[in-house]
């Protein structure tokens, strides 16, 4: 199973920085069981986008020849 945290680049500066968007939908169970009443996105899913935000600048910076 893959999870995707990115849906879209607002801003992609190759080599440089990258904004990204993840579109959040309540249907999504992992917000109702992090704090029940409450529909928050949990921290670690949050670094998770921003991680492979990152992921995909330092790849294309490589031209995409190594795994990152």
């Amino acid at each position: 199973m893959r999870w995707f945290w990115i849906d879209r680049f607002n801003e992609f500066v190759r080599g440089k920085q990258a904004t990204a968007v993840k579109n959040v939908s309540l249907a999504e169970e992992h917000l109702h069981d992090h704090f029940p009443g409450a529909a928050l996105m949990p921290n670690s899913l949050i670094v998770e986008g921003m991680a492979q935000t990152a992921g995909l600048l330092i790849a294309d910076a490589l031209e995409f020849n190594r795994r990152v």
